[in-house]
């Protein structure tokens, strides 16, 4: 997976966001910041070579995005998968 597959992935969860209600608050406020901070990951990849802050950043946004994964998967399964595909992407991307 490419840094435009998490991209995609990334707009497929804001959309969901947006079009479901039923995210509680606190819930939403975690996935947007999720998201910033990965758009920031993924700008610093763009222009620099991965650094071991970077690979740090990213082993702590792939531990948040599992966990917000395992609470949307009880409360918003439609949303879960998305929030994997991303944990794994950033997995496997080794930004």
């Amino acid at each position: 997976m490419s840094i435009d597959n998490i991209k995609t992935s990334l707009d497929k969860l804001r959309s969901n966001l947006e079009s479901n209600g039923t995210v509680d608050s606190e819930l939403k406020t975690l996935l947007q910041s999720l998201d910033t901070d990965i758009q920031q990951l993924l700008k610093s990849s763009d222009t620099a070579a991965a650094t071991a802050p970077a690979g740090d950043l990213r082993s702590e946004l792939v531990e948040r995005a599992q966990g917000i994964s395992a609470r949307l998967a009880v409360k918003h399964p439609h949303l879960e998968p998305v929030l994997r595909e991303i944990a794994d992407t950033l997995t496997n991307m080794g930004i």
